[in-house]
């Protein structure tokens, strides 16, 4: 039960801090599961966040959900997958709620704007943090990059999901 518990708390405080979407939530997950609570190790963080991405859905519900059940089974990851959700829900409730009763929506867009740099700190140490584990050579530095000017410079004519199948397949043809 006390496995349980700190798994639902884990995941609430992920969810109610993950402003700024899937991959801001990155390192909001692997500081709590991999450096806080050592339930995952780096590499293991990294299986899950690749696979979460792979898997339609938003990145920290499917993070949690492997997570959970790796943790505890089939009650861990639901638990998880409520827990990451619950805040969202509160907060989304919250704000339908008060937007309607706020004067000036430009107060409530000045305080969305001073959430933008935190947001973009986050998601540069998700990068980062994933970074460091997933890119262990030349080859893989390699296609990081390829793929990431390819997304960038040809993503708005090719779907981005092309361009990383197309990476993984370089891969598979570089290692195998």
């Amino acid at each position: 039960m006390g496995m349980l518990f700190h798994l639902f708390t884990s995941f609430f405080l992920i969810g109610i801090s993950a402003y700024g979407g899937g991959i801001a939530t990155i390192a909001l997950i692997q500081y709590e599961i991999v450096s806080v609570r050592g339930w995952l190790t780096a590499t293991q963080m990294r299986d899950v966040i690749t696979i979460a991405q792979m898997t339609p859905g938003p990145i920290a519900i499917n993070s949690a959900t492997l997570t959970g059940y790796k943790i505890c089974g089939i009650g861990g990851a639901l638990l998880a997958s409520l827990a990451v959700l619950t805040p969202g829900i509160l907060l989304l409730i919250a704000y339908i709620l008060t937007v309607s009763r706020l004067r000036s929506k430009e107060s409530l867009n000045r305080v969305k704007m001073s959430l933008h740099p935190g947001i973009i700190a986050l998601i540069i140490y998700s990068v980062y943090t994933f970074g460091s584990i997933s890119i262990d050579g030349f080859a893989t530095g390699g296609i990081a990059a390829a793929a990431f000017f390819a997304i960038l410079f040809i993503g708005r004519r090719v779907h981005p999901v092309l361009i990383i199948i197309a990476a993984g397949l370089l891969g598979i043809a570089i290692f195998h």
